[in-house]
């Protein structure tokens, strides 16, 4: 299989996991937390990164470096959706009210702090499951999506 042929099909799945997770928002009124948005964000980068990759001459240091930047994005993603479910598992004592939305963190404070806040505050958002397919909720979805997007840019990476 070609790399281009990979990196259609990673845009399309990509495509196709956004447009679930917009269906899940704007059809079944779920919500998305702080983390949720960060992992779409990093499930855009990666679309657009693949999209990217389509057009590049697979034997050009380009195509390496594309699938570099895909693997650091898609290893950002998986560590999000590890944090979520972790946060699930394990929510914290304190996490009994909602925090602020993303949107008004994002305009009220630097950007180092938002990070701060939404990896190690108290958010009950986060540590909700509000969503099932197949026993398993939206973030171990997303954290095996990440790991095998991560899988395919390693292999895209060294495939010669």
């Amino acid at each position: 299989m070609s790399i281009r042929s990979i990196y259609i099909f990673c845009f399309l799945a990509v495509s196709g996991l956004l447009g679930t997770g917009m269906f899940i928002q704007y059809v079944d009124g779920i919500m998305p937390c702080p983390l949720c948005l960060l992992q779409r964000f990093s499930f855009g980068l990666l679309g657009i990164l693949f999209f990217i990759g389509i057009f590049l001459s697979s034997r050009n240091a380009g195509r390496k470096i594309m699938a570099f930047l895909a693997a650091m994005v898609a290893l950002t993603g998986a560590i999000l959706a590890a944090r979520q479910i972790w946060l699930q598992h394990f929510p914290p004592m304190t996490a009994n009210e909602c925090g602020a939305s993303l949107q008004y963190m994002l305009k009220a404070l630097p950007l180092q702090e938002v990070l701060r806040k939404i990896f190690f505050g108290a958010n009950a958002e986060c540590a909700e499951k509000s969503w099932q397919f197949l026993s398993m909720d939206m973030a171990n979805w997303s954290l095996l999506f990440f790991l095998f997007f991560l899988s395919i840019a390693f292999y895209c990476f060294r495939k010669k």
